[in-house]
């Protein structure tokens, strides 16, 4: 009975023995190997809420059988199984906030790293069906066997937040610079603010007019200079041209693709040739596509003199490299027509070239 030999006992020798030594074998403590893991746990079946029957199992043992009779308190068991679930703890990413690195007119190159992620792995758990479990660590306790395994299933790691799942890299970065304590800047701050945390999911595409929204004063905009057809004058969001020319770049050098943009009629000094976009409510939007297979995230740091895009995703060993062609003079007020051409390499291989063209009609 329960690996006591009790053959040929009568029954107040028996109930002597089921007492004593069966309650021993009975009571004693079961390991529990959890399949598909490295974690055994070890219970005690009395605190567990399994109990020896002692009448129940004399008269089992009478009647032939060899293992004992218990009593079973569902909810203590039930109890004593959740303690030992190992819980998933979940992957964290933090970005930091982004700082200058890039910021070059002419010829550059950017490569993807992980610089400004913080990423701290996290771990699957398991759990066990509680009914299989029972019923394998009641079947250990009745036949005296102090070892059993209860089959488990995984419980996967998540990502907080569940929206950075993927995103271990810096894939593109760009600064800009501009004076000081202008209204634009005000503008610049703004939209910066509006559009600092967006999420691009795989896929998908981002237009910055759709992120954004109309100017307005109600929004907080102010009105300062922007170039409208070809000429100088104020205009509600004056000099957010410097953002989207900056997350341009930081796309550019990501090797995402953008599918819309427009530089200024005119050349301004402080961005690179062709490589600009201006941006008019209704008219001229930027847009770029998330063609990878990770979120990309858009961060954003301003000063007082500066603004700095940072893009956050994954492109692997990914690096893009920018060539600026010579000007081309054109027309009596400093035009001039130039090409740029961005070459992207995957795990060292070229993957495509894009080529802008761009002629300016004068200089701001």
């Amino acid at each position: 009975m329960a690996g006591v030999a009790v053959g040929g006992l009568d029954e107040r020798r028996l109930r002597a023995t089921v007492e004593s030594e069966v309650r021993t074998r009975v009571g004693q403590p079961v390991t529990v190997q959890v399949t598909d893991t490295d974690r055994t746990f070890t219970l005690d079946p009395v605190t567990a809420g399994i109990t020896l029957d002692v009448d129940a199992t004399v008269k089992a043992a009478l009647d032939g059988a060899d293992t004992a009779a218990v009593t079973v308190d569902a909810a203590k068991l039930r109890t004593a199984l959740d303690a030992q679930k190992q819980a998933a703890t979940d992957t964290v990413v933090k970005l930091a906030t982004p700082t200058p690195r890039l910021e070059a007119k002419g010829d550059t190159s950017f490569t993807a790293s992980t610089a400004g992620v913080d990423r701290t792995a996290g771990k699957a758990g398991w759990t066990v069906d509680e009914k299989a479990a029972a019923s394998a660590i009641e079947s250990a306790v009745r036949s005296g066997r102090s070892k059993t395994s209860v089959t488990s299933t995984a419980v996967p790691s998540t990502t907080t937040p569940a929206e950075l799942a993927g995103v271990d890299q810096l894939i593109g970065t760009f600064t800009t610079y501009h004076p000081c304590c202008a209204p634009r800047v005000t503008n610049i701050h703004l939209i910066a603010k509006i559009v600092d945390g967006t999420v691009i999911k795989p896929g998908t595409k981002f237009s910055l007019n759709e992120k954004v929204g109309e100017r307005t004063e109600a929004k907080g905009f102010v009105a300062a200079p922007a170039i409208v057809d070809g000429e100088l004058e104020d205009q509600l969001g004056g000099g957010i041209s410097q953002f989207s020319t900056t997350l341009f770049n930081a796309a550019w050098f990501a090797g995402l693709p953008i599918l819309k943009h427009q530089p200024h009629s005119k050349y301004i000094s402080r961005y690179p040739p062709a490589r600009e976009a201006t941006l008019d409510w209704g008219n001229i939007d930027q847009v770029i596509r998330n063609d990878t297979d990770a979120p990309v995230v858009i961060r954003v740091k301003t000063t007082g003199t500066s603004v700095t895009v940072a893009l956050y995703g994954h492109t692997g060993e990914r690096k893009v490299a920018s060539v600026t062609g010579a000007r081309n003079p054109t027309g009596a007020e400093g035009g001039f027509s130039i090409r740029v051409t961005r070459t992207v390499y995957d795990d060292g291989t070229k993957a495509g070239t894009d080529t802008l063209r761009w002629t300016y009609d004068g200089l701001d």
